[in-house]
């Protein structure tokens, strides 16, 4: 008789892509080879966890959303094991902030402590006296992606939205701008390391250097199609503003695409060919799919990872037109591929996302696979009076939800997120394509046989 499959929930504040591609990979490691049966669940629902108690829940951290932390630290109390990895693991370790954040216990609440790289890991000893015996460099899980997904169509995917008549494409990743105009602001200066008033002034003279830059671009390649993506934590979940970033008053120019969160944006750097960036981890991104990148920094004198040292810098218009020139009438950047930078940006893998192979969620199992064994006596677990207000409001509230009066409505416009996302509609039809392409990797490199014979293991030390 076939063994009863272990229940699994994963949990997930909204539809959008970024922490679904983090876990995606772990997931169908734990559905194929673990005998569990995963479900993508809303944060809202954390009450189901008491409904019917889970063997694992899976988060993508439990320390940068308030409500991720609220359900490890449930789980734990209720004995129920946690997997939590890192949405965001290749910070600063120059800069002094509160690496904890919503976690206000101070300490993992996943037996074991990922990190994306050794830099982060020797940090978290030397910083936060965290034992060295359950931190291990596991890489991002989330760049496994670039390794593993099938090439799109261009063409196709700019028809699909209207602009099937343009044959360039240029991409630039949004840097949260928009920040400046809500309460994380004092955050944000504090992580580039310009606090105070004159940080907020200089915030915005680069906000205002890159859209010039954007739009003398935009006004001197006309037949050059501009992605111009929002960063997807420019504003919290129930923050519907579009506040002005570097980028939304541009958005009217027949030669700009601006968008949110319509396309993925490891298909729209895919289909570019140049991706820009004031400062972001998709020039990383970029390079793992052969896209020559440039930033664009006024004043490259802040606190920052060193991405930048690994891409084309423009400090100017004439500098990021200089780079345009160059790549469509030479169909490159001579720069871009020279063997010293080349070389530099294999040290940033190293010293950012760890490893770029594709196996990352591999090495997170890799060390967390003994704690699956867990067959310690299951409670049903105690009750939480926040779970079950916010799985009660969803339920009963999602009868009475109407886009049209809720947005116009202060208290309840608030809760329009939760019921545009609720369901995770997009998040399931993903996880059926990401599995697709997800078999033939594994079927490429045989994994699945290297996995049973336990050969992959000893590969990865």
């Amino acid at each position: 008789m076939q063994k009863s499959s272990k229940i699994a929930y994963c949990f997930l504040v909204s539809n959008e892509a970024r922490d679904f591609y983090l876990l995606a990979p772990i997931i169908y490691y734990l559905e194929k080879f673990e005998n569990y049966s995963v479900t993508f669940e809303f944060i809202w629902d954390a009450h189901k966890i008491r409904n019917k108690r889970p063997d694992l829940v899976i988060l993508p951290n439990s320390r940068g959303h308030l409500l991720y932390y609220q359900v490890a630290k449930y789980c734990v109390e209720n004995n129920i094991l946690v997997f939590n990895h890192d949405s965001e693991g290749n910070f600063n370790s120059e800069v002094d902030y509160d690496f904890w954040a919503f976690n206000a216990d101070r300490k993992n609440l996943c037996p074991i402590q990922f990190t994306w790289n050794q830099r982060v890991k020797n940090f978290l000893i030397q910083k936060y006296q965290l034992n060295t015996e359950v931190i291990h460099v596991s890489g991002a899980p989330g760049f496994d992606k670039y390794a593993y997904l099938q090439p799109i169509d261009r063409e196709s995917l700019l028809k699909k939205h209207g602009y099937g008549n343009f044959k360039k494409v240029v991409g630039y990743a949004g840097w949260a701008f928009g920040k400046l105009y809500n309460q994380e602001l004092n955050d944000v200066l504090s992580n580039i390391n310009k606090p105070g008033e004159n940080g907020k002034i200089w915030l915005e003279e680069q906000r205002d250097i890159v859209e010039n830059a954007l739009r003398e671009a935009i006004e001197t390649y006309p037949d050059v199609l501009f992605i111009l993506k929002k960063h997807p934590r420019e504003n919290f979940e129930s923050d519907y503003r579009d506040s002005r970033n570097e980028m939304n008053r541009l958005a009217n120019y027949p030669n700009v695409f601006y968008l949110k969160d319509e396309i993925e944006i490891q298909d729209l750097i895919q289909i570019s060919d140049l991706w820009m960036a004031f400062e972001s981890t998709s020039i990383m991104e970029a390079w793992l799919l052969n896209i020559p990148t440039l930033i664009i920094n006024g004043d490259a004198n802040f606190d920052r990872v060193d991405l930048h040292t690994g891409s084309l810098h423009a400090t100017n218009s004439r500098e990021v037109l200089k780079a345009f020139e160059e790549l469509y009438t030479n169909n490159n950047i001579s720069y871009f591929n020279g063997p010293e930078i080349v070389t530099r940006r294999n040290a940033i893998f190293s010293n950012s996302i760890g490893f770029a192979d594709g196996l990352n969620h591999l090495r997170c199992m890799q060390v967390f696979k003994p704690f699956l064994k867990n067959d310690s006596i299951k409670k049903k677990p105690n009750i939480n009076w926040k779970f079950l207000r916010l799985y009660w409001l969803l339920h009963l509230g999602k009868y009475f939800y109407i886009p049209s009066i809720f947005k116009k409505l202060p208290k309840l416009k608030k809760t329009v997120w939760v019921f545009e996302n609720y369901r995770l509609d997009k998040i399931n039809k993903q996880k059926k394509e990401v599995y697709k392409d997800l078999d033939l990797f594994y079927s490429k490199h045989d994994l699945a046989s290297k996995i049973k014979n336990g050969s992959i293991w000893s590969e990865l030390d």
